[in-house]
C-alpha cells in the first residue's frame, strides 16, 4: 500500500516537473520571438527620406554671413533692381554650366579634373557625404543643424586642413587623407573601409562642387559690387588657375622635427604665452583648455547685412560660433602626428580665425610650438 502510494506520487510529482518545464520553454519562446521583432522591425519599416526641404533653423544665426546663392542673387536685385536679378540668376546658371558642368568641354580642355570620374564621384558622395555637407556642397544637408562644428562648406573655396600654402586650394592628397583619416573630435568619420577607388572619386568630386560653388558666388559679388554684369570666361580661368595641381604650392616640410627636449618645450611655451608672437593662450588659455580670453569676452564686428553688432566669443567666416581645440585633450583633429601639427601651425584653418604662422616663426620655432603643445595633453604644461 505504501509502495503504490508513494509511485503515484512520484508520477505526480514527474507530470508537474514536465508541465513546469513546458511553462518556461515557452516563456523562453515568446520572449525570444518578441526580442527578435523589436530587432526586425527597423529594417522592416520603409526607411525616412532626408529631410532636404526641413528649413536649417541654426543657418544665418550669429554675424550672418552663410548666404545661399539664391540669397546673394535676391540681395543683387535688392541693392541694384529685380531685372538685373533676373539677368544675373540667367548669366549664373548658363555661364555655369557651359564653364563648369560635368561634361563641359572648356573644362576638359583645361585638364584640372579627372573627368571620368566625376559620375561616380557623385554617386558615392550622394551616399556617403551628402547629408551632412548638402547635395551642392553647401554644408547645408539635413543633418548639418545638428552638427557642431558645422560641416565644411565647399563652395567658397576655404578648406581648413591643407598643406598648401595660405589661401591655396587643397590638393588631392589633402582632401583624400581628410575622407580617409577623418577629423577627431567632429562628426567627421573615417571612410578608410569605404574602396580607396571610391574615395579618390569622391575626391575628385569636392573638388568639382569646390570649382562650381567658387565661380558661382564670385560672379554674383562682381555683379553686386559693380552692378554690372561681368564677363564669365575672365573668372572661370581665374577659378581655374586657382584650382590647378600644378600651381599649387607645399608648405610641409618647413624643416625636419627638433627633438623633443625640456629646452624645446620651454622654448614653445615662451612662444605660446607670448601675445606679440604665436599668442596661443588668447584663444586656447592658459592650460590649452579652448578657454581663452577671446573665448569667453564679447566684440564688435560687421555682419552679412553690413550691420555692426556685439558678439561674444569668436566666429569663423560663415558667421558660426566656434571654439578652440582643448589641447588637454590630447586630440587633433587633423592627426595627431608630429607632421600633422606642423602643417596646421605652419598654414593655419582655412575660414577661422587660426591663422598661419608661417611668416611669423621660424620653422624650428614652429616644431617648439608644437612641443609645448603636445605636452599639455600629456599633463606637462604648467
Amino acid at each position: 500500500m505504501d509502495v503504490r502510494t508513494t509511485g503515484q506520487r512520484a508520477r505526480r510529482s514527474g507530470r508537474a516537473e514536465m508541465h513546469h518545464c513546458h511553462g518556461q520553454a515557452a516563456i523562453s519562446l515568446l520572449f525570444f520571438l518578441f526580442a527578435g521583432a523589436l530587432f526586425a522591425l527597423p529594417f522592416a519599416r520603409k526607411p525616412d527620406a532626408p529631410a532636404w526641404g526641413r528649413e536649417d533653423l541654426t543657418r544665418n544665426t550669429g554675424i550672418a554671413r552663410d548666404f545661399t546663392l539664391e540669397q546673394d542673387i535676391t540681395y543683387a536685385g535688392e541693392v541694384i533692381d529685380a531685372g538685373f536679378a533676373g539677368e544675373l540668376r540667367t548669366l549664373v546658371e548658363e555661364s555655369s554650366e557651359t564653364y563648369f558642368g560635368m561634361r563641359s568641354d572648356w573644362l576638359i580642355d583645361r585638364g584640372i579634373l579627372e573627368i571620368d570620374r566625376l559620375p561616380a564621384g557623385r554617386r558615392a558622395y550622394e551616399t556617403e557625404c551628402s547629408g551632412c555637407h548638402g547635395r551642392i556642397g553647401d554644408g547645408a544637408g539635413p543633418a548639418a543643424t545638428f552638427l557642431h562644428p558645422r560641416p565644411r562648406n565647399f563652395r567658397k573655396g576655404a578648406y581648413k586642413f591643407t598643406t598648401t600654402s595660405t589661401g591655396m586650394r587643397p590638393k588631392r592628397s589633402d582632401l583624400f587623407g581628410t575622407i580617409t583619416r577623418g577629423l577627431a573630435g567632429s562628426a567627421m568619420p573615417s571612410f578608410r573601409l569605404l574602396n580607396e577607388e571610391r574615395r579618390h572619386d569622391i575626391v575628385e568630386y569636392v573638388r568639382f562642387l569646390g570649382m562650381k560653388g567658387e565661380f558661382e558666388h564670385m560672379l554674383v559679388t562682381i555683379a553686386t559690387d559693380e552692378e554690372e554684369l561681368p564677363d564669365p570666361e575672365e573668372y572661370a580661368n581665374l577659378v581655374a588657375d586657382r584650382w590647378d595641381p600644378d600651381k599649387l604650392i607645399s608648405t610641409f616640410p618647413g624643416a625636419p622635427e627638433t627633438p623633443r627636449t625640456a629646452e624645446s618645450i620651454a622654448r614653445g611655451r615662451e612662444l605660446y604665452f607670448d601675445h606679440s608672437r604665436a599668442n596661443c593662450v588668447s584663444c586656447h588659455g592658459s592650460e590649452g583648455k579652448g578657454d581663452g580670453a577671446a573665448v569667453t569676452g564679447s566684440m564688435e564686428v560687421t555682419n552679412g547685412f553690413g550691420e555692426d553688432v556685439t558678439v561674444e566669443g569668436i566666429y569663423d567666416d560663415w558667421g558660426y560660433r566656434m571654439f578652440p581645440r582643448d589641447f588637454s585633450s590630447g586630440v587633433f583633429r587633423a592627426g595627431q602626428e608630429g607632421k600633422d601639427l606642423y602643417i596646421t601651425v605652419a598654414t593655419g584653418i582655412g575660414g577661422t580665425p587660426m591663422g598661419s604662422f608661417s611668416g611669423v616663426l621660424s620653422p624650428e620655432e614652429i616644431w617648439d610650438l608644437i612641443h609645448f603643445v603636445q605636452s599639455l595633453g600629456e599633463g606637462g604644461g604648467q
